[in-house]
């Protein structure tokens, strides 16, 4: 597993939303092809393929 940690850094609502919704609309929902885990300091995903871990911190890097 290759985990990718947002922090919430103070983030907007609106951020998360469309953050979030970026990641769900390309590798669908949580569950096959990654999981989520919340916590105070952050949001993590973990990945099960690399490569799509690869592709989501670049799909995101922007907004980081």
């Amino acid at each position: 597993m290759t985990e990718i940690c947002v922090p919430w850094k103070s983030q907007s609502d609106l951020w998360w939303n469309e953050t979030c919704a970026r990641i769900i609309d390309h590798f669908g929902l949580p569950g096959d092809r990654y999981t989520t885990e919340v916590s105070v300091d952050s949001m993590k995903f973990f990945f099960r393929d690399e490569r799509e871990a690869f592709m989501c911190r670049i799909m995101i890097s922007e907004e980081l």
